[in-house]
């Protein structure tokens, strides 16, 4: 069974490329420019001074695996990074894709209390304060993986001030 909706996009497509409005030719290295343009506003903002003062820019990758390597390529060999810090737990894939970017320093900031089944604020603010600064912080936009728990708009603030202050890399995995 296919949804209706699937099977209306399909047909609208299908017109596109009989009418020849669209085709089936590769994107460039960077993606399509109008979706990463597009994303970056959204996640940044139309008036953010980054986004008006062509400071930001947005490349357009191969699934969400792809998109984390290629970042972490970019870190490590044009800004050279080599420490990173993500979540425990977190998604397995994370220590590896750094592992493969060349990443030399792998660690891990609390996240999850088991014994209070909630997010451990306080052990991720102390091992962020503790991460030698310019460290990348892998962090989870939302529904973070595996835990589904968020931090909540202020404890966000914070894990923002201490970045900052220690001058870390946020990484979003989202």
């Amino acid at each position: 069974w296919i949804l209706p909706v699937v099977k209306k996009a399909e047909a609208i497509l299908a017109k596109q490329v009989e009418e020849e409005k669209i085709n089936h030719e590769y994107l460039s290295v960077l993606g399509l420019e109008a979706f990463a343009s597009g994303a970056t506003k959204m996640l940044l903002g139309d008036s953010s001074p980054a986004v008006t003062e062509n400071r930001s820019f947005g490349v357009q990758a191969l699934s969400g695996t792809g998109a984390l390597r290629v970042g972490a390529e970019f870190l490590r060999h044009h800004m050279n990074k080599d420490t990173v810090y993500y979540s425990d737990p977190t998604w397995g894939n994370h220590g590896l894709i750094f592992k493969n970017a060349g990443f030399k320093s792998f660690n891990k900031y609390r996240y999850w209390d088991q014994e209070t089944k909630g997010f451990n604020f306080a052990g991720m603010l102390e091992d962020l304060e503790n991460a030698p600064e310019g460290s990348v912080i892998v962090l989870h936009a939302c529904a973070h993986n595996p835990t589904g728990v968020d931090p909540s708009h202020e404890e966000w603030e914070k894990i923002a001030e201490v970045v900052k202050s220690k001058k870390h890399f946020p990484f979003f995995d989202c």
